[in-house]
């Protein structure tokens, strides 16, 4: 019989869904061994992983809102919108796109580079490479180490000289 369906072989698919389950057996089966030789150390682990998850969970819960948003964002629209901008705007379009990106930048290079053939000026590219500087995730730990305050400065300049630096590329 044939395993194949779309050219994917399909014979992997279920391997992969005993192997979770064996490997959460396994690690159940340690922390119930754990459990037995030292209760109140394998306790006092769990809870100090708990403190910390509830720390983050604040900024997990961020992460995925934006990577909802992003899922729903049509890169066809965002192109044309940035297209037909004025200057100015493209270039506060670009970083506040720069802004809200995340992931590897080199992931961002073939879109950056469709944009560039579309008309957007080098001085927009740097504009949104520049305002990746902003991580939007990182930002409540970032107030957590500092004050609200110097995150906010620091948002605010690193958004304007992105701009600035837009002008100035396109400048040269």
């Amino acid at each position: 019989m044939n395993n194949k369906i779309n050219g994917k072989n399909k014979s992997n698919g279920g391997n992969k869904g005993k192997k979770s389950f064996y490997f959460l057996g396994i690690m159940i089966l340690i922390y119930i061994i754990l459990f037995i030789i030292n209760g109140e150390r394998l306790s006092n682990s769990l809870l100090y992983v708990w403190g910390i998850t509830k720390e983050i969970l604040p900024i997990l819960v961020l992460v995925y809102a934006f990577m909802l948003i992003f899922m729903f964002i049509d890169e066809n629209k965002l192109k044309s919108s940035i297209e037909k901008a004025p200057r100015l705007l493209k270039y506060i379009l670009m970083s506040l796109l720069g802004t809200i990106s995340h992931g590897p930048i080199y992931a961002w290079y073939p879109f950056l580079k469709e944009l560039n053939k579309k008309n957007i000026s080098l001085g927009g590219i740097g504009t949104f490479l520049y305002a990746r500087g902003i991580k939007l995730t990182l930002l409540p730990m970032l107030i957590t180490y500092f004050d609200f305050k110097f995150v906010l400065i620091l948002t605010v300049v690193t958004l304007f000289f992105s701009i600035v630096e837009g002008f100035l590329l396109d400048s040269v």
